[in-house]
């Protein structure tokens, strides 16, 4: 088992702790908080050591591993200490926001040894989704053609995670939601229909509820040419469908809440006997089952789900997203 420190108890960060509770694979003994006064509570509750020091909190040895749950922009900063304390790393999505840092991050990981990185994807252990990656590895689905989704919410326009402004900031969080939800998506995207070849974003404001662009449209092109199509609207109540199309078949999952709270979600597929099926899955505790399969790996027992090509090609796509919204231009991602 880990001994592990959770770096940032805001909204998301407590959800972590909380999945982890019962979790054979990872302990989280302690939590770093720029404001201890808005988290000591929680952390009383949780048994969590408490402090606001990373660097102390890294030069305790009996500290395995760092989840960090911090804005974006400090990720480079600490995944490079974190790797030079020889300590093991779970990181929030985005890994990076450009491919350069993310280069700087895993080669530091590399030297320290370091060879499971952990991110925070876990849209990929949903039970619909991987019902549906299922289906189509199994060939059910024919010649893959194309991939779209519609992933929405109005969360961050919330009270309960008004303290989350960094989210806001383009600087820290560029275009709207796409660090939030579309990083998800264009993830699953590429464990489907393989790297990006090339894409075109555009972006509007539609709502003064949330501040700059709240409407994200991308078109992808794959390199085995799957065409893909993603929208993040974050305005508007919850919205997920992730729909998938071949000559043999389609199939939709459909999301009826956020991973931080427990509703069912569906997976339709249509075949070419027209024969329409809908499953019902009932919730999991998606955030755990990623951590624990990072933390079992990280400790030398199976396999981590998410490669380092996949990792750092869903940096690369981020990167090209945010260039292309701000030439209006198609750009190429490889």
């Amino acid at each position: 088992m880990l001994n592990a420190a959770v770096v940032g108890l805001g909204w998301w960060g407590k959800q972590i702790v909380t999945s982890l509770a019962d979790s054979t694979e990872i302990s989280v003994r302690n939590g770093v908080d720029v404001d201890l006064d808005s988290v000591r509570g929680f952390a009383d509750l949780h048994g969590i050591e408490l402090g606001d020091s990373y660097d102390e909190l890294l030069a305790d040895d009996a500290i395995d591993a760092v989840i960090l749950v911090t804005p974006h922009a400090v990720h480079e900063e600490q995944v490079l200490a974190a790797a030079a304390a020889g300590k093991q790393i779970f990181c929030e999505k985005p890994f990076a926001l450009s491919i350069e840092s993310a280069l700087r991050m895993l080669e530091a990981c590399d030297k320290a040894g370091l060879g499971i990185v952990g991110i925070g994807h876990e849209r990929r252990f949903e039970p619909a989704l991987e019902a549906m990656k299922t289906h189509l590895d199994a060939g059910d689905f024919g010649t893959l053609i194309h991939i779209e989704c519609n992933w929405s919410h109005n969360n961050f326009t919330k009270a309960s995670t008004s303290a989350s402004t960094w989210r806001k900031d383009s600087k820290q969080a560029p275009l709207g939601t796409l660090t939030a939800l579309g990083v998800h998506i264009t993830d699953y995207f590429q464990s489907m229909a393989g790297p990006v070849a090339s894409l075109r974003a555009t972006t509007t404001q539609r709502s003064d509820l949330f501040p700059g662009n709240d409407v994200v449209v991308v078109q992808f092109g794959f390199e085995s040419g799957v065409t893909g199509f993603m929208c993040n609207i974050a305005t508007t109540p919850f919205h997920s469908t992730i729909k998938v199309f071949g000559d043999n078949g389609w199939g939709e999952a459909r999301e009826n809440s956020n991973v931080d709270i427990s509703e069912p979600a569906t997976l339709t597929t249509r075949w070419l006997d027209e024969e329409l099926t809908i499953q019902t899955y009932q919730p999991q505790n998606v955030v755990r089952a990623n951590l624990d399969q990072w933390a079992a790996a990280a400790q030398g027992r199976g396999d981590y789900r998410f490669t380092r090509d996949q990792l750092l090609h869903n940096v690369e796509i981020l990167q090209a997203i945010v260039a292309s919204a701000e030439s209006g231009d198609e750009v190429s991602v490889r």
